[in-house]
């Protein structure tokens, strides 16, 4: 046998051994358990928060050892598989969805408390809450009644730990969601990028959410074609399925009482034909889950513990069918090591990157000095997230998002902070309505026309105009200018045409009409420590031309003009968390005004006035106490210039301002109750207790009257709106109607 030959029997014999060894010992236990056992994929089905029933069906899977292989899911499907595949626990996922105050997310807007006190101030407006941009003399509609900040904040804030992972297979457990493209109505598997982005995309709900764009497609909820992905999980690799549907039977004609039940019932038509055709492609070796989750809605989200008790029940109830997947505790628990990962709660900041994707002049520097969070700060998760609220309360964005790099050797990261120009703006146009009415007939109306140009230059000026159209009627016009990039100090010029009625009384009978014009200029200096509150001082020039419309010709000039110059000054602090209806916070003001002759006003004289709001909650009820006084400084007040008191909460029983003099108190406490909510606002039911008096002179603390009131309030899309029943000492009684605010 020559050499070559030789060595073509020695590795023959070498192959021979290997095979025969192998046969003899068989494979190891290990890896006879990872052959034989089979890739399991699971399926989560969209359907709002019915979704709650996934978490109760991970709690049972861990609890039987069943490690999962692939995830896709839909909508809150895509929610819940997206925390589960970066590593968090099912009782990780139970604790925060359903603790979360889901109503408070979907308002979509901050805390009232962090917002610019420009934008806060215009709460006092009664303007609806519905904002129009006019670009190129069109008006142009937001592309969602819920704006998404806040739950768009929410989901990156839970998957951060999860934010340098851009490719889902990379993921402890490979994952999908399901999107629709608005555009051509095409199925969107997405599989990279963002995690946070993916969910929210797949629960993009049509005209609720605003859409969002992923890698140049604009997204919606993927329920529209494909709310079971079963052949998207089968695709990943999967040999068995488990798939878990949270839809529900169609109502039937009874159930169907109005649009809104025929439109969900339209949506749920859709949804579940291509819900059945997945369902086709389950095999005999493949679970089924439907939990029976009975009157739970898709929009109940407050009932997520019992959406998770009934996912785990009906798990359990499979539990024969399920076993045969279920591992030994060693493989599991490897399993779980490979899995679990942690949230990030605090975190070190390397370096800070901020864009600003916008077609105005905001700056950068700017966006980042509202941002607060600086390059070496350590913060927690919670200052993260209020950093970017602060940004989006600006009022200029529609997006303002977070990003991590990589962790550096040392533990820091790289923050990334995005903000994404407002489609509305720059410029916006905003409406309200406020209706008065009360038993002894009298009633007002009054339509309110907002437009506001903002960011005229880079500094953030501003020009505002206000038309009010009943009562009072007239035109209002400011322009706001910052005198540096933080916008800590401004100048402010502005005119004011205000035409209103004046009613005056004797004892509680109304005894004269008269109409007033007012005309003014002014210009203010001042400070604005963002969204704490404002202070300034101005000088004011103009005019009042009051005229006898009906009445008592004996009781002042069937015409009269009065000259104002002077000084005016205010300050004001706003830490309410809702001007309609606040649940807790403070609210305080200061204004006064010194008429100055020297500057040709008519007379010399000085008023100050201020008030405080406190307001605190347990559970549904709330108190809010409040107290205001004013009065002349110096010398009587003119007639235009009186303090008032009356109406609705201020001396309920009076008219409203039956009471005038040169000095004022009132003092009440105003308690509510939440007694429910519909999909048109809340519902309160309240009641006062005030005290007060106005003086000719001065303070007279012996003669304060005593009031009190009943109501029923409703916070709606066009503001509050209150029905009340007012009674003060003497027996008066009053009955009131009204739209807008009145605390």
């Amino acid at each position: 046998m020559n050499q070559r030959g030789g060595n073509i029997f020695f590795l023959l014999l070498i192959c021979l051994a290997c095979i025969s060894s192998c046969h003899f010992f068989g494979p190891s236990p290990a890896a006879a358990e990872v052959s034989k056992r089979p890739r399991i994929g699971l399926v989560l089905g969209g359907g709002g928060a019915k979704g709650t029933a996934h978490i109760g069906v991970l709690q049972a899977l861990e609890e039987m050892r069943i490690p999962v292989d692939y995830i896709a899911g839909t909508s809150m499907g895509a929610i819940v598989g997206s925390l589960y595949a970066s590593g968090l626990s099912p009782d990780d996922i139970k604790k925060t969805l359903t603790r979360v105050d889901w109503g408070d997310i979907f308002t979509g807007n901050p805390d009232r408390r962090d917002i610019d006190f420009r934008r806060k101030r215009e709460d006092f407006l009664f303007l609806a809450p519905l904002t129009l941009g006019v670009r190129d003399g069109s008006i142009v509609l937001p592309k969602g009644l819920v704006k998404d900040q806040k739950i768009n904040n929410f989901f990156r804030s839970l998957l951060l730990h999860a934010t340098s992972v851009t490719d889902f297979d990379n993921l402890p457990i490979p994952f999908r969601a399901v999107a629709t493209d608005l555009e051509t109505g095409e199925m969107v598997i997405l599989k990279s990028g963002r995690l946070a982005d993916a969910a929210r995309a797949s629960m993009s709900v049509p005209g609720a959410f605003p859409p969002i764009e992923v890698d140049g497609r604009i997204l919606i909820d993927g329920g529209l074609v494909r709310n079971l992905p079963v052949d998207i999980v089968r695709g990943m690799g999967a040999d068995v399925i488990i798939a878990v549907d949270v839809g529900q039977a169609l109502l039937n004609r009874q159930e169907l009482g109005g649009p809104l039940e025929i439109m969900n019932q339209m949506l749920d038509i859709m949804i579940s034909s291509n819900v059945r055709e997945q369902i086709k492609q389950l095999d005999s070796d493949d679970i089924y889950l439907n939990p029976d989750l009975g009157d739970l809605g898709s929009g109940d989200f407050a009932r997520g513990q019992e959406g998770s008790q009934i996912g785990y029940a009906a798990a359990r109830n499979m539990a024969d069918s399920l076993a045969r997947y279920s591992v030994s505790k060693e493989k599991y628990e490897e399993f779980l090591a490979g899995h679990r990962r942690e949230q990030i709660e605090q975190l070190a900041i390397a370096d800070i990157d901020v864009q600003v994707e916008n077609q105005n002049r905001i700056s950068s520097e700017v966006v980042a000095d509202r941002f607060g969070i600086e390059k070496g700060d350590t913060i927690d998760l919670a200052r993260l997230v209020e950093g970017t609220g602060y940004v989006f309360g600006m009022g200029d964005f529609d997006r303002v998002d977070i990003m991590l790099g990589r962790p550096q050797d040392e533990g820091a990261y790289d923050l990334l902070l995005r903000a994404r120009d407002n489609s509305l703006g720059p410029n916006y146009l905003r409406f309200g309505v406020a209706l008065e009415s009360n038993i002894e007939g009298t009633s007002s109306y009054n339509i309110l026309l907002d437009y506001t140009r903002r960011w005229i230059n880079a500094y953030g000026a501003e020009w505002k105009t206000l038309a009010f159209i009943g009562t009072p009627f007239g035109v209002y016009t400011e322009f706001y200018q910052p005198l540096s990039s933080d916008g800590l100090f401004f100048i402010m010029p502005y005119g004011k045409w205000i035409e209103r009625p004046i009613s005056l009384y004797e004892g509680d009978d109304r005894v004269a009409e008269y109409r007033a014009n007012q005309y003014s200029l002014g210009v203010d200096i001042g400070i604005q420590p963002w969204m704490y509150g404002i202070a300034k001082i101005g000088l004011l020039v103009g005019e009042e031309d009051i005229s006898l419309e009906t009445g008592d010709r004996q009781l002042l000039p069937e015409e009269e003009t009065f000259t104002r110059r002077g000084i005016i000054y205010s300050g004001t602090f706003d830490q309410l968390d809702n001007v309609h209806f606040p649940n807790e916070g403070a609210f305080a003001s200061v204004t006064g005004f010194t008429s100055l002759d020297a500057l040709g006003a008519d007379e010399s004289y000085s008023w100050l006035e201020g008030s405080f709001t406190g307001v605190a909650s347990y559970k549904r009820q709330t108190f809010l106490t409040q107290l205001s006084a004013g009065s002349s400084l110096n010398g009587d007040l003119p007639f235009n210039e009186d303090r008032k008191l009356g109406g609705f909460l201020n001396l309920s029983g009076l008219q409203q301002d039956q009471l005038r003099g040169d000095a004022l108190f009132l003092a009440k406490v105003v308690s509510y109750y939440k007694a429910g909510t519909s999909f048109i606002g809340d519902l309160y039911l309240g009641g006062s207790i005030e005290t007060g008096n106005v003086w000719d002179d001065s303070f007279d603390f012996s003669d304060l009257r005593l009031a009190g009131s009943l109501f029923v309030g409703y916070d709606t899309i066009l503001g509050p709106f209150y029905i009340g029943l007012g009674m003060i000492d003497g027996g008066e009684i009053a009955g009131y109607f009204y739209l807008g605010r009145t605390f």
